[in-house]
């Protein structure tokens, strides 16, 4: 299926060639990297064209995923700023960040994020992006603090933290794996993170218990109705060697369920789109940059005029 245009609802797979306006290729505005003291600790943001926003106009809010850093967002962010203000910044304890020694929960991160924002002098309405556990991040941003949010973007997120944990076994128990595989899964991941910095093992502690919890028990506020583009990969990434079953068959199992239910994620919003991209692993922000341009600026060009 190879789709000639974009429709808002809808769930499209296939090869797209990606464009942005020629304005959208390169900004002119010089980005500014800098250390901010919040709470006492130092954290590292990049923004760009915050002296030149317009009234009423987004901040696009990029949140990097597990372990990562604003340096995720190389090829997107010079593209996005030249169109509209920008800011990536690298969460406690990652990058240039100081560890704050405080359990980063959603709560807490949101918190830290909405004063590192305030600080800098970029103040609401945003446009959120975030990749893979900074996706789901952003979710919970946007529940905090729904009057904020112009409108999201969902890069290929994880986990899906709207599914009970029989929807996370669910993808195993479809090649025959079930919880033990589930298990043998986040076991393999918990072995590398043991050898990661404080911060990146607290995120991960963080994560994995959420998905431990009950839905209801996650501190998850509704979402605000706002424009949103899910961004779906759909080539493998690779998995840890030595799973108890075949790696292959649970990633088109895992694929046609976040598909499903993120969909019904996204689509839960009156102005959303998913499109699901065979040209991209997980890693869309290497992979497929351009992908995630034209899903801000699509986003931002159904973001109503305000004041």
């Amino acid at each position: 299926m190879r789709p000639s245009r974009l429709v808002i609802g809808s769930v499209l797979v296939g090869s797209v060639a990606w464009t942005t306006p020629a304005t959208a290729q390169r900004s002119t505005n010089p980005a500014t990297t800098k250390l901010v003291a919040i709470d006492g600790r130092p954290v590292r943001v990049q923004a760009s064209g915050l002296e030149r926003r317009k009234p009423g106009q987004p901040v696009v809010i990029f949140e990097a995923g597990a372990a990562s850093t604003l340096d995720s967002w190389r090829s997107v962010l010079p593209q996005v700023a030249a169109t509209a203000p920008v800011v990536a910044y690298d969460r406690a304890g990652l990058g240039q960040s100081a560890w704050d020694s405080v359990t980063p929960t959603p709560r807490h991160v949101s918190a830290r994020l909405r004063k590192l924002l305030r600080e800098i002098g970029a103040e609401p309405p945003y446009v959120l992006v975030g990749h893979s556990w900074g996706a789901s991040l952003m979710r919970y941003f946007a529940g905090y603090h729904p009057r904020e949010i112009a409108g999201v973007v969902y890069v290929d997120p994880g986990p899906i933290i709207t599914q009970s944990v029989a929807d996370e076994i669910a993808p195993f128990d479809a090649i025959g794996a079930g919880r033990a595989g589930y298990d043998a899964f986040w076991a393999s991941f918990a072995a590398i993170f043991e050898r990661s910095s404080p911060g990146v093992r607290a995120e991960f502690a963080v994560f994995r218990g959420l998905m431990d919890r009950d839905v209801a028990q996650r501190d998850l506020p509704p979402a605000p109705d706002v424009p949103v583009v899910m961004l779906l990969a759909a080539k493998s990434f690779g998995s840890p060697s030595g799973l108890p079953y075949d790696a292959n068959a649970h990633f088109q199992a895992d694929l046609r369920h976040r598909v499903k239910k993120l969909q019904e994620w996204a689509l839960t919003v009156s102005n959303g789109t998913v499109v699901v991209s065979n040209q991209t692993t997980h890693a869309i922000p290497r992979d497929e940059p351009a992908l995630i341009v034209w899903a801000v600026q699509r986003v931002l060009s159904a973001v109503p005029n305000r004041p």
